[in-house]
């Protein structure tokens, strides 16, 4: 009975060695290497089981291989972790889901007066002049969102800015509400202009 004891534990240092071996070449493969974790820890489990019964070579090998394909799982998760999260944070700037963080890393907005004037035909002239400046220390394009509400918060129009690479540290003068319609004419004169979405990318 005890030989067939020390034959099992050396057969499972074998299997150990074999799923160590499996768990630390595939730990390096995203979704996979949720798999290669456990048959680290497996191979860890059957290394430590067959202690004195399997030749010492073979169990330390079947350790540190069950180790390696843990380390290396976690490891490379991790990296993965981290590249998503870099993927969702410039995802995030460059959708306009995080207006805070661009207007104040990226972009200054400042917002001119609404000026409407009556050409020599009797038809309104309408706009607003933004002075939009890039303050990273490279080359950005922005989008920026300017809304025009009333009194009680509710929108009386929108209109867009589109920066297409400003180099660092540049100003350039945009006009938008150029075309405003007669019906709102009066209501644009008494609005507030507010910026609601600012991109970068």
């Amino acid at each position: 009975m005890s030989n067939y004891s020390e034959t099992q534990k050396s057969s499972l240092c074998t299997a150990g060695l074999v799923l160590g071996i499996i768990g630390t070449c595939t730990s390096f493969i995203p979704i996979i290497n949720n798999l290669s974790f456990f048959l680290g820890v497996l191979a860890i489990i059957f290394g430590l089981i067959s202690i004195k019964k399997a030749s010492k070579g073979k169990m330390i090998a079947t350790i540190i291989l069950g180790i390696l394909a843990i380390v290396i799982t976690l490891g490379a998760q991790k990296s993965v972790s981290d590249s998503l999260d870099a993927i969702s944070k410039d995802l995030d700037t460059a959708s306009g889901e995080n207006t805070e963080q661009v207007l104040a890393n990226y972009v200054d907005v400042s917002l001119g007066n609404f000026e409407a004037t009556t050409d020599e035909y009797g038809l309104s002239e309408t706009k607003m002049v933004v002075k939009i400046t890039n303050k990273t220390s490279e080359t950005k394009s922005f989008t920026i969102q300017v809304e025009a509400v009333d009194a009680n918060g509710n929108r009386i129009n929108q209109d867009y800015i589109y920066a297409n690479n400003l180099t660092a540290g540049q100003s350039q003068d945009f006009e938008i509400f150029q075309y405003v319609s007669s019906d709102k004419l009066n209501s644009m004169k008494n609005a507030t202009f507010k910026i609601v979405e600012a991109s970068a990318y």
